[in-house]
């Protein structure tokens, strides 16, 4: 029997798994499917131990795992780099993103995918998620041969056939977070996460009906829901309304350069038809469910068919389907948390090894060759160009290295006037409400950054004297919102007049 592909879909609120072995170049044989939720005590170790007691009877040993993450767990970034070499690029990015990321560049495993019109998708995830989830996947299952994102597994089937050709977007709506792909030209250009789902609906439907969520879930799912749903479509409406904005404000700044044709939806949220309908009637574009089970490259075995639930188990399939893909997507198990192998025929690799490494010699001595003039020529002019945009709009900033300059102000001013909600659900603007509450008036302090992401607030401002300091502290402290308020730094200004602090919130 040919060796078993384990995909594995870790959200947040569940661990869903597909088990399946490859039949030819693209097609795979679904053996089992199981969903675990993460509630009453199960933890993700937890989890996997019931997976594997639940695979160990069709796939006893030989298993290779192949993980997909949230995108909420997820930090993109958009960058552009003078050249298209892979090696100089892997060189480069953990530098270039150094100064755009809230954590250090070497806590962090950094991973890219091209864009369509030269430039790179980079994504970072903590080394401490990666190396727990390695560890309790390979304790309890099998080798993890690679971690990608959730929804860029779901599209790369897809990239794969040509079928993102035209801009759209792909939703996956969990039950707490809604995750989109946002493509173009059959590439990924953007991805985001929202905190809406399917609990945010039936919610919503169990105020509407008057019962329990257990049962308004029933309800959802069945479609007996009747015309009692002004809460749940407002959820769905403001849902779209939040996508509707997201999009028209990635034209703005040209992530996209058109309108959405298509859009594709998967995960249990989908199931609700009033959702699929709202998103026709705000993008007037068609909705289509993507089902890879139901596809000519999936079939489902007999035993597994009468529990296997589509659109609940997609993402989880497209890992799987990942373990064979021939186009590049996301692996965070990489540098070191790479797949180390056996030692093999040493001659042969020695041999490979001196044939490439000859080949990057060469391909690099024609490049130095064809670029060099050209690059000098351009270097002066575009340097003095960089000093001119600098000098114009930030004149009383001492300038060392203007490019990198550039992009830390823009991305901080991104973080400060942006409404996002750092992957939480509390916007900027509630949080600003809180701290302007909390601080009292007769405190003389100054906020001069602001910076909001992945659940931590980094603040930065000014005030009279230390004690004023710890008073906002103790204040933030009361907050419903902020968890843990602690105090970076303090500094006297070089006027001597002032007091500088850092201060570091973390939300509940």
């Amino acid at each position: 029997m040919p060796k078993t592909i384990l995909g594995l879909d870790i959200g947040s609120d569940t661990v869903k798994a597909v088990w399946a072995y490859r039949v030819g170049r693209t097609d795979v044989h679904v053996l089992g499917s199981e969903t675990v939720r993460l509630e009453g005590g199960v933890d993700l170790e937890a989890a996997l131990k019931i997976l594997a007691e639940s695979l160990r009877p069709t796939a006893p040993s030989g298993i290779r795992c192949v993980v997909s993450l949230p995108p909420s767990e997820v930090m993109f970034r958009q960058i552009r780099l003078p050249f298209h070499d892979e090696s100089k690029i892997n060189k480069t990015l953990s530098f270039e993103l150094e100064p755009l990321l809230p954590l250090p560049i070497e806590d962090v495993v950094v991973d890219y995918v091209r864009l369509p019109d030269d430039g790179l998708l980079a994504a970072a995830v903590g080394k401490k998620r990666i190396r727990e989830i390695i560890a309790a996947v390979e304790a309890q299952l099998g080798e993890v041969s690679a971690i990608d994102i959730a929804t860029a597994a779901l599209a790369l089937p897809l990239m794969e056939q040509k079928a993102l050709a035209d801009t759209g977007i792909l939703l996956d709506i969990g039950a707490s977070f809604a995750s989109a792909v946002f493509y173009e030209k059959n590439a990924l250009v953007q991805i985001r996460s929202f905190a809406f789902g399917g609990d945010a609906i039936t919610r919503a439907l169990a105020a509407d009906l008057f019962c329990d969520p257990p049962a308004a879930e029933s309800v959802k799912i069945s479609g007996d829901y009747g015309t009692k749903t002004g809460g749940a479509l407002a959820a769905c409406r403001e849902f779209c309304a939040t996508l509707a904005n997201a999009v028209e404000l990635m034209r703005l700044d040209e992530t996209l350069h058109g309108t959405p044709a298509q859009i594709l939806v998967t995960g249990g949220g989908s199931l609700f038809k009033p959702l699929v309908d709202e998103l026709e009637k705000t993008f007037g574009v068609p909705v289509m469910v993507l089902d890879f089970g139901g596809s000519e490259h999936s079939e489902i075995g007999e035993k597994p068919q009468s529990r296997y639930q589509p659109l609940i188990m997609n993402t989880a399939l497209a890992a799987v389907k990942r373990a064979f893909a021939s186009r590049k997507s996301f692996n965070f198990r990489r540098g070191e948390f790479a797949v180390r192998r056996g030692g093999g025929d040493r001659t042969k690799q020695l041999r490979w090894g001196t044939i490439i490494a000859g080949i990057i010699l060469l391909l690099a001595a024609v490049d130095l060759v064809l670029d060099y003039q050209w690059q000098a020529r351009q270097a002066d002019s575009l340097k003095n160009q960089i000093e001119l945009i600098f000098k114009k709009h930030y004149p009383r900033t001492p300038m060392v290295d203007p490019v990198a300059q550039l992009r830390t102000k823009l991305a901080e001013d991104k973080k400060t006037y942006s409404m996002d909600d750092g992957g939480s659900g509390v916007t900027v603007l509630e949080l600003l409400k809180d701290v302007s509450v909390l601080i009292a008036p007769t405190l003389d302090v100054v906020i001069t950054h602001w910076h909001y992401e992945n659940n931590v607030v980094l603040l930065k401002g000014e005030a009279k004297k230390i004690d004023d300091v710890t008073n906002v502290k103790n204040e933030l402290l009361k907050s419903k919102i902020f968890k843990n308020v602690v105090i970076n730094k303090t500094a006297l200004a070089k006027e001597g007049t002032q007091v500088n602090f850092d201060l570091r919130m973390e939300l509940r």
